[in-house]
C-alpha cells in the first residue's frame, strides 16, 4: 500500500510476488480532465476565429492552433486504449516482466536480459500537465508499449527506476505520439 498526499492507492500484487503496473484512476482523470478543457479551448478559438476570421483574413493563423487542440483527444484515446487493453506485471526482485493482452496474448521476459532496446517517443510539450509519449521496449518476439500515463502513477516507480538503469536513449519528440 502506498500513501499518497490525497489518498492511499494500492498496489495489487498476486502471491508468486508481481505487481501489477495501472495508471490508476487519478492519473487517468487528470488526463482525461486535461484533455477536455483544451478540445474545449481548441472548439472555442476554432469557432472565434471561422467567425472572425470572414473580416479580419490574419485571424487564420489560429486555424492549426485550435485544430491541435482538438486533436488531443484522439491522442488521449489512442493511449487510454494501451492503458486499459494490456496489464503489466512486474517482479522486482527476478525483474521478470508480464505483458497480458485482453485478447488473451501473453509476452513473458527479463527486464535485464531479454531487453535489446529501449526508445521512447514524447509530445512536443505538456499540455495542462500531462506529457503524451510512450516506452518502446524492444524484444526478439517483438515490441512492447507502455504509455507515459502508467509512468505518472508513483506505485510504478521501481519499474520505471529500473528501465532508466537499463538505460533509455533521449526520447525522440513527436507533435501526435501515437502508439
Amino acid at each position: 500500500m502506498m500513501r499518497t498526499k490525497s489518498s492511499t492507492d494500492i498496489q495489487r500484487s498476486n502471491k508468486q510476488g508481481y505487481y501489477i503496473l495501472d495508471a490508476g484512476s487519478k492519473v487517468v482523470s487528470k488526463a482525461i480532465k486535461a484533455t477536455t478543457y483544451n478540445v474545449a479551448i481548441g472548439v472555442v478559438l476554432l469557432i472565434i476565429t471561422l467567425v472572425l476570421a470572414i473580416k479580419i483574413k490574419i485571424l487564420f493563423f489560429l486555424l492549426p492552433i485550435s485544430l491541435y487542440l482538438i486533436s488531443q483527444v484522439f491522442l488521449l484515446n489512442n493511449h487510454l486504449k494501451y492503458v486499459r487493453d494490456q496489464q503489466v506485471w512486474f517482479h522486482p526482485q527476478t525483474k521478470e516482466v508480464v505483458v497480458e493482452w485482453l485478447s488473451g496474448r501473453q509476452v513473458r521476459f527479463n527486464l535485464e536480459r531479454d531487453v535489446q532496446q529501449i526508445k521512447s517517443v514524447q509530445s512536443v510539450q505538456k499540455n495542462n500537465g500531462v506529457l503524451f509519449g510512450y516506452h518502446e521496449l524492444i524484444l526478439a518476439q517483438g515490441s512492447i508499449y507502455i504509455p507515459y500515463l502508467m509512468e505518472e502513477s508513483p506505485l510504478n516507480n521501481s519499474f520505471f527506476a529500473e528501465l532508466k538503469t537499463k538505460g533509455l536513449e533521449k526520447p525522440k519528440t513527436s507533435l501526435f505520439p501515437s502508439i
